[in-house]
C-alpha cells in the first residue's frame, strides 16, 4: 500500500510539473536564430557602435525565417539594470507603419476606403479640397496630403505632444487651407498621421490604442506594446538620455498619438517584423493588411507604402522606418525577398539609422539572392 501511495504521489508530482511546464511555455515565441558567424559579426558591429556613441542602452533584434536573435547592450538608465528583449522604449515614428497597417486593415474590412475623401468624416475637414482635388486617407498615410509637418498652433517643449488636444487640432484644421493638389508632392507630416488616427477613432467609435490592441497587438501577442503604459509596463521602460548621462524627456500623447505614440520592445517588434515577412501565423485578413500597407502607394522624391518607407540596400528594395524622440532613437527594416529584418531601439538621442542600415547591408551580403 505504501509503495502504491508513493507511486501515485510521484505520478501526481510528474503530472503537476508537466502541467506547470505547459502553462509556462509560450508557443507563440519565435525560434532562436543560430547563424553564429553572421551574429558574431553583427555583435561586433553593434558593440563598436554602442561604445563609440556612448549610448546608455540599446536593444537589437535580428529576424530571419521565423527565427530571432536578441542582442542587448548597456542599461535602462545610468547604473541601473541591464536592458533585455523585454525592455520598453519609445519608438517614436516607428508608430507610422502601425497606423498604415491599421488603415489597410480597416479598408479591407469595408469600414473605410483608401480613396475616401477626409471631408467625408468630419465637418472641420470640409475645406480640404484644392480646386477639383480632394485629400484622401491614402494621402494622409503617404505624406502626400499637403498638410505641414506640424500644426502651426503646436508648441515645442520638453513634452510637446502632451497638451495638443483634438480641440486644438480641429481649431487648426478649420482655419488651414491647402496650397497644392494632394497626392502630388512628398512632405513628411506628423500632423497627417495624427489626423488619420483621429479619423479611425471616429469611424470605429473607440480609442486609437484600442483599435491597435484589438487588431494588431493582441493577434500578434505583443504583450509589451502600448501607447499608454500600465504601471507594470512603465517599470520596464528605459529612461531617455540626450547625450551621455544628460537626461531627456518622456513624451505623452493626446490627439497626435498615431504619428509617434507607441512604446514597445525588441521582442514585440520582432514579431511585427516577422508577421510582415509572413513568418508567423496570423489572421488572413491581418496578413492581407500588412501586405497592402507595404505596396507602393506614392512615388516621388520618396517611395512610400502606407506608413512604410521604401529604400534600396545593395540595389534591393527594403521597407524601413526610423524614429526620434527626446532621448530615444529607433529603426526597423525588412527585406521581403530574402526573408530577414532588423530592429534597433536605443534610449539615447543620437540616431541609430546608420547602424540599422549597416546591419541590413550585412544581412544582405549573407542572405541576399
Amino acid at each position: 500500500m505504501r509503495v502504491l501511495n508513493k507511486t501515485i504521489l510521484l505520478t501526481l508530482i510528474v503530472i503537476c510539473v508537466l502541467g506547470l511546464c505547459v502553462g509556462c511555455s509560450d508557443e507563440s515565441e519565435l525560434g532562436k536564430l543560430k547563424d553564429k558567424e553572421i551574429l558574431k559579426a553583427i555583435n561586433s558591429t553593434c558593440d563598436k557602435y554602442f561604445n563609440e556613441k556612448e549610448f546608455v542602452g540599446m536593444s537589437v533584434a535580428i529576424i530571419k525565417d521565423g527565427n530571432v536573435a536578441y542582442l542587448n547592450y548597456g542599461k535602462t538608465s545610468v547604473d541601473v539594470e541591464k536592458v533585455t528583449k523585454n525592455t520598453i522604449y519609445e519608438i517614436a515614428s516607428l508608430s507610422k507603419p502601425f497606423a498604415g497597417s491599421l488603415l489597410a486593415f480597416e479598408s479591407l474590412q469595408g469600414k473605410v476606403s483608401l480613396d475616401d475623401s477626409v471631408n467625408k468624416y468630419a465637418d472641420y475637414l470640409k475645406s480640404y479640397e484644392y480646386k477639383d482635388s480632394v485629400m484622401t486617407l491614402k494621402h494622409l498615410a503617404t505624406h502626400s496630403s499637403g498638410l505641414p509637418r506640424m500644426p502651426r498652433n503646436w508648441s515645442s517643449g520638453p513634452n510637446p505632444y502632451k497638451n495638443y488636444t483634438k480641440e486644438k487640432l480641429i481649431t487648426f484644421l478649420s482655419k488651414n487651407t491647402l496650397h497644392r493638389k494632394p497626392g502630388t508632392l512628398y512632405e513628411y507630416s506628423n500632423l497627417g498621421f495624427g489626423l488619420l488616427g483621429c479619423i479611425l477613432e471616429d469611424v470605429e467609435g473607440c480609442t486609437y490604442e484600442d483599435l491597435l490592441k484589438k487588431n494588431i497587438f493582441d493577434p500578434l501577442n505583443m504583450k509589451s506594446t502600448a501607447i499608454y503604459l500600465s504601471e507594470q509596463l512603465q517599470a520596464r521602460k528605459a529612461l531617455p538620455y540626450l547625450t551621455g548621462s544628460t537626461k531627456g524627456y518622456e513624451w505623452d500623447f493626446d490627439a497626435l498619438k498615431a504619428c509617434a505614440g507607441i512604446k514597445s520592445s525588441t521582442r514585440d517588434l520582432a514579431r511585427f517584423i516577422a508577421a510582415n515577412l509572413g513568418q508567423i501565423e496570423c489572421d488572413e485578413e491581418l496578413q492581407k493588411a500588412f501586405d497592402l500597407a507595404k505596396e507602393v502607394h506614392f512615388s516621388g522624391k520618396q517611395t512610400i507604402g502606407l506608413g512604410w518607407r521604401l529604400a534600396k540596400v545593395k540595389n534591393k528594395t527594403i521597407h524601413e522606418h526610423d524614429g526620434l524622440a527626446s532621448g530615444y532613437t529607433s529603426y526597423y527594416a525588412l527585406d521581403i525577398e530574402n526573408g530577414f529584418g532588423v530592429v534597433v531601439l536605443c534610449n539615447s538621442a543620437d540616431g541609430v539609422i546608420d547602424l540599422g542600415t549597416s546591419l541590413m547591408e550585412m544581412l544582405m551580403s549573407e542572405y541576399g539572392k
